[in-house]
Parts: structure tokens; sequence; C-alpha cells
């Protein structure tokens, strides 16, 4: 890796950062991974993580990089229970009024498959 580095992402969390260092490897993309961020106590370690690349490569990394965050976009609208882990989530529709008092000021879904009722 020779030339000036660049960062092709930031602020990504742990997994993130490993999975789109992953996708770079795959892709034949030398990427570095940086801490950056505030520390997190009490290690002192920055909590966000930054990818860098060289100059050559920051073209495909950059397209890499847009549809790594386009997926990660699309798989936190998907609402999954917290419980069972299923995909028959709905939004519920009725309440019981201290459900309602409960719940106040979120969205409440509840799961087909197990019946929990949980906020996001």
């Amino acid at each position: 890796m020779e030339g000036k580095l660049i960062s092709a992402a930031n602020y990504l969390s742990y997994e993130e950062g490993l999975l789109l260092y992953n996708a770079f490897q795959d892709a034949g993309i030398s990427a570095i991974v940086k801490n950056s961020g505030p520390p997190a106590i009490p290690f002192g370690e920055g909590q966000y993580f930054e990818l860098l690349v060289s100059e050559e490569d920051f073209a495909a990394a950059e397209q890499i990089t847009a549809k790594f965050q386009a997926d990660v976009a699309a798989a936190k609208q998907h609402v999954r229970c917290p419980r069972c882990k299923s995909e028959a989530v709905f939004k519920a529709e009725k309440l019981p009024f201290w459900q309602k008092l409960y719940y106040a000021g979120t969205e409440v879904y509840k799961c087909e498959s197990c019946g929990n009722k949980f906020s996001k």
C-alpha cells in the first residue's frame, strides 16, 4: 500500500468495520482499520472505526462502501421480534389503555408468531 491514505468509511461499529474490511479484501483492496471517535470507557480506545485505503483504490472502495451502507440501511428498516426473531411483525392496531400509556410516543409492534408486543 503506497501513496496517500484516504478515509473510505468512518463512524463504523466494530461489526460494520469488520464486514466492510472483509468486503474490501474480497475485492482485492488493501485497507487499514483505525480507531476513531470519542474514547470508550474504561479502555480508552476509540468508540468507532474508520477504514483507510490508498488513493488508487479509493474509487472502487467508494462503490463498495455505498453498496454496503445501502444494505445496512435496508437491514435496519426490517423489524424483527426480539423474542423469537420472526419477521412476521405488524404494527399493533388496538391497545388497552394502560399499554397506550406505557408505550406513549413509540410505535408498537406485535409478533404474529409468538404474540409479543414491543416498541421500536
